[in-house]
């Protein structure tokens, strides 16, 4: 089963020097954010209010690109997603050029391009639908999910972004992470591949069928916060304190070892492992 469909050949998407994988994700991103929200671009314009966007943008990209939200109409998917990327486009080639994803900079010593294909043949070998990855704040994992859901095809469950739309829908603040799970998981079928730093530390893998365990040194986590905050991401990382990381490490350490299934792949290296989970009963 796939829920990506093939990047539309629209004229705003092709004449662009914005990387075609970077393109592929974002129109990818777009479809899972119309399927998951009744308001998709209400979603869209909220993260576009924050001050993590006003920063990284400017303050006159940012209320230009919210007008521009404002003030779209559309009659199905691929209209919203032709829409949206001809709006995305300009906010891409600044985001591009000014701020480099953390993970793919040259010397990190993060997941590797065999952690992706080796989890990718298992998942498929196996016949796994409902992928978690976890792990330290700043190990790499959304990036690492997006990778691996876009070459399976998978959904790729943004916990963050869902964040936005329980916001939206259920006209509350906040929710905490348990509920929010339940909340996701009445509406999404798997395939899916979801990331969490807490999923595992809060027992809420109990039907994972395949669990990939990023867990880079700590002096690449360090590195990851360091970026963040020069460039200045906001996100979970700023409630976790310098000396919380060898904790977190610790708990998420045991709990793997101890969740049973098959290690399938430890790569010492990387700090990447894969849990297989699913039987074939």
């Amino acid at each position: 089963m796939s829920f990506e469909k093939p990047p539309q050949n629209h004229p705003e998407v092709t004449n662009t020097s914005i990387d075609k994988r970077v393109l592929e994700q974002k129109e990818a991103d777009m479809r899972d954010l119309f399927r998951s929200s009744d308001s998709p671009h209400d979603i869209m314009i909220a993260e576009m209010q924050t001050d993590e966007f006003r920063n990284l943008v400017g303050k006159d990209v940012a209320n230009k690109t919210i007008e521009q939200l404002q003030s779209i109409t559309y009659k199905d998917e691929d209209d919203f997603v032709a829409q949206t990327m001809k709006i995305a486009i300009p906010v891409l080639e600044i985001t591009q050029a000014g701020r480099k994803d953390a993970y793919k900079q040259e010397g990190r010593d993060m997941y590797t391009e065999d952690d992706i294909k080796t989890s990718i043949s298992i998942i498929k070998e196996s016949d796994s639908e409902k992928i978690y990855v976890i792990g330290n704040v700043g190990s790499g994992k959304t990036t690492f999910a997006r990778e691996i859901s876009r070459e399976l095809g998978y959904k790729n469950i943004d916990v963050d972004r869902w964040f936005q739309i329980f916001r939206q829908e259920q006209k509350r603040e906040a929710a905490d992470l348990p509920e929010l799970l339940q909340y996701i998981m009445k509406r999404e079928k798997p395939p899916f591949v979801i990331n969490h730093t807490d999923l595992l530390r809060q027992n809420l893998i109990k039907d994972a069928d395949v669990v990939i365990y990023l867990n880079p040194q700590k002096d690449e986590l360090l590195k990851s916060r360091q970026l963040r905050s020069e460039s200045g991401a906001e996100g979970e990382w700023q409630h976790v304190n310098d000396g919380d990381y060898d904790k977190i490490e610790r708990e998420n350490t045991e709990l793997f070892n101890n969740m049973g299934g098959t290690i399938k792949q430890r790569n010492e290296k990387s700090g990447t492992s894969i849990r297989l989970l699913k039987t074939n009963e």
